[in-house]
């Protein structure tokens, strides 16, 4: 091998990586920068509220099964937190009115608990004057 082409060699080798390491910080700033941002803007933009545990909940369903899952609620703020925490048993009452009239069919998929988690909302909401964000199911068993 001469002279001439080790240097062509070498140049050629230095210009790829160059290439490729400026092509690499190029498509992160320019191209991979939209989706950063956006997954920082849904991550700021949805900021959990305080969470209230309402408790575990074992209930006979409609067809002779049966469900207990452990439920946690999220509320609005601190404050909403505070005024919940004395109405816990109100809560729990609702919640077990709700699970009480559900069959297995309506815990089975995960579509089903989202309409039952839906419901729960709104069940939860007329006792807390809109005070509950989401439901949150920590454990659900099924037989």
């Amino acid at each position: 091998m001469n002279r001439k082409s080790l240097v062509f060699m070498i140049i050629a080798l230095v210009l790829g990586v160059a290439l490729g390491v400026g092509g690499t910080i190029g498509a992160q700033k320019f191209i991979f920068k939209s989706s950063t941002q956006s997954a920082t803007a849904a991550s700021t933009a949805k900021k959990a509220g305080p969470l209230l545990p309402v408790g575990e909940f074992t209930v006979n369903l409609q067809g002779g099964s049966f469900l207990k899952t452990t439920i946690t609620v999220e509320v609005t703020d601190a404050k909403a937190e505070v005024l919940l925490k004395e109405e816990v048993a109100f809560l729990k009452d609702r919640v077990n009115t709700v699970l009480a009239n559900k069959s297995i069919t309506d815990v089975q998929t995960t579509a089903a608990r989202e309409k039952l988690r839906e419901e729960l909302i709104k069940q939860l909401n007329e006792v807390a004057d809109n005070k509950i964000k989401d439901v949150l199911f920590l454990s659900l068993v099924y037989q």
